[in-house]
């Protein structure tokens, strides 16, 4: 099951990385990192690609910045103890992330328009939600963050079996 590969592979291990090798934005292409045992790497071309497929443009950018925030995720949740319900939370998110990186690397193997556009979607609005809950854990505040349940379970990782999953990991 991809859900507890992630949480074994991912979670588990020390020291935190970023997806991405390069952005398709700050560089000519998008180059996904593989994560051995989730999903293998992928690089993209992205000025010649968006000529047949536009909706690379998009998904370059979502990419970033959802690589960003797994980023800053990982360096966050780092200083804070296990029974930290704000820890839950965040690596909920990074879970996420890392499912619809896997997504994109399948999904990019033969990019077509329509599975990059259902891509883009949900990874923006699993982006969204997953910058809100980081600022909100960083400021301690104790706002809502609207849940988009259906970006997770596009990604293959619906949100009570990662909450399950993380209680147990962390033992509680």
């Amino acid at each position: 099951m991809q859900l507890n590969a992630i949480i074994s592979i991912v979670l588990a291990r020390p020291g935190c990385r970023r997806l991405l090798a390069g952005d398709g934005i700050t560089a000519p292409e998008l180059s996904i990192k593989g994560v051995p045992g989730i999903f293998e790497a992928v690089t993209l071309d992205v000025k010649s690609a968006r000529k047949t497929v536009p909706a690379i443009g998009q998904m370059a950018s979502i990419a970033k910045n959802l690589d960003e925030y797994q980023f800053l995720i990982c360096l966050f949740v780092a200083s804070l103890p296990d029974s930290e319900p704000h820890k839950l939370q965040l690596q909920k998110y990074r879970v996420a992330a890392v499912a619809a990186f896997a997504r994109l690397s399948a999904a990019l193997k033969d990019a077509s328009q329509e599975n990059l556009e259902q891509w883009n979607a949900h990874a923006k609005s699993l982006m969204e939600e997953t910058s809100e809950e980081y600022l909100k854990a960083k400021s301690n505040s104790k706002f809502q963050v609207a849940s988009h349940k259906e970006a997770f379970e596009y990604f293959g990782v619906p949100v009570d079996k990662i909450d399950t999953a993380l209680t147990a990991f962390y033992g509680q």
